[in-house]
């Protein structure tokens, strides 16, 4: 017999859709709905529900006490390799930790963009060796698709392997409260320093439409490319119908989608309200880009003799648990650490202190994208930056030929 009925939220700002209600239902009455903007959201079969409230007990959003106080220690890092400075974000920290972890026989789990039915669909998936590493580096800025990833890690920890998860602070949450009382002492967590997520659909829309204007498909799309250094340069890969490969760096200005997503006009709902968004962390460590490190460490760059290059990219690095600083001491062997300050992180990375805040464009873009999908958003964008665009078109195009001109001439170069 059914106790009551369940509500699970009752405004959006209350869901972060990790899924993890879905997950622990008995009855399996729980299933993620896309919403009208592409966001997920529970939906309850009321004809087999019974009322157990296993899924408002399992809410980590809604958990008190879930995070941890301040963080231990604040680091600058960086990965000794080139090879994870060049595929990662920043300072390449995640692909560090994560080989050397896949090395001692654990089990990782992140973000990959996977070819799903010829569409790039961004999902959390495990890995077990260092070759499949590669689908997990670099910034997705796109909730991932969890799937049963909370239940895959439940199993691993059952059979006392070890685990490294990593995703945006809410999924740290809801894999904790999801995994409750059991044994967890093989697992370590990362959290990164997140702005918020759009829906998949919307960023699904948005390749559609960049397949179409190229008259084939993406086949990879990556946020932050190092063509040009550490920065917000985006990077897409293409492939016609005749089997020809293509590909075009981008500034993030220069796409709608980048450009939307760093005015913080895109997300769900509840990153608006987040309560990560300050220093009391759920992650064992928090990795984010370590901004304007010229300012704050001149001292720890390679041109003053010290290990970080802000050409290759440099990340922040906060100890939060005494996990964290065991994943960080059996696992750094890769990494250059160099001792830091929370507030000169904090200064410089927003989501640090306070929510993402969209203005008043949100709405009118909602409506824009209700009305005629994402080819009026796009329409809308470009006609917003008018000869601007074409300007900044102009001129990427004239920094790629000067690089691919300096690569012919330096065909072994690292920069290649």
């Amino acid at each position: 017999m059914k106790e009551k009925h369940i509500t699970l939220f009752e405004e959006k700002t209350q869901c972060c859709g990790c899924g993890a209600c879905m997950l622990v239902c008995p009855t399996h009455s729980i299933i993620m709905e896309e919403h009208e903007l592409g966001c997920v959201y529970p939906t309850i079969n009321s004809q087999t529900c019974i009322g157990c409230q296993k899924c408002e007990d399992v809410c980590g959003y809604k958990k008190e006490g879930m995070q941890n106080p301040l963080p231990i220690v604040t680091y600058a890092a960086a990965s000794k390799k080139k090879e994870n400075l060049r595929k990662s974000a920043s300072g390449g920290i995640f692909g560090a930790i994560a080989e050397e972890f896949l090395e001692k026989e654990g089990i990782v789990f992140g973000c990959s963009m996977e070819n799903v039915d010829g569409q790039l669909v961004p999902m959390h998936i495990g890995i077990e060796n260092k070759d499949d590493l590669v689908k997990l580096l670099g910034s997705k800025y796109v909730q991932s698709d969890l799937n049963d990833t909370y239940e895959q890690v439940k199993k691993i920890l059952k059979n006392k392997r070890k685990v490294l998860f990593s995703g945006t602070p809410c999924q740290v949450a809801g894999l904790k409260s999801y995994l409750g009382n059991a044994d967890i002492s093989g697992l370590y967590t990362i959290d990164i320093i997140c702005h918020g997520v759009p829906s998949r659909k919307f960023f699904a829309d948005y390749l559609k439409e960049l397949s179409k204007k190229a008259k084939g498909f993406v086949e990879g799309f990556y946020f932050r490319d190092k063509t040009f250094g550490w920065g917000l340069t985006a990077r897409i890969d293409y492939r016609t119908k005749d089997g020809k490969k293509s590909s075009q760096v981008i500034p993030a200005e220069m796409s709608s989608y980048y450009s939307l997503f760093l005015n913080s006009e895109i997300y769900r709902e509840s990153c608006y309200s987040c309560k990560y968004a300050n220093l009391n962390r759920v992650g064992d460590i928090t990795i984010g880009d370590f901004w304007c490190i010229e300012l704050e460490h001149p001292e720890y760059l390679v041109e003053n003799g010290g290990v970080f290059s802000t050409e290759d990219g440099v990340s922040c690095l906060l100890e939060n648990t005494q996990r964290g600083n065991e994943l960080i001491k059996e696992y750094g062997r890769l990494l250059n650490i160099k001792i830091s300050d929370i507030e000169k992180v904090m200064k410089w990375n927003r989501q640090m202190r306070e929510p993402s805040k969209h203005t008043e464009k949100r709405e009118k873009l909602q409506k824009v994208y209700l009305e005629t999908e994402y080819l009026g958003v796009e329409e809308k964008f470009r006609k917003e930056l008018g000869i601007r665009y074409f300007v900044k078109y102009v001129r990427n195009k004239m920094r790629l030929k000067k690089w691919r001109s300096k690569c012919k001439a330096n065909v072994e170069s690292n920069i290649c």
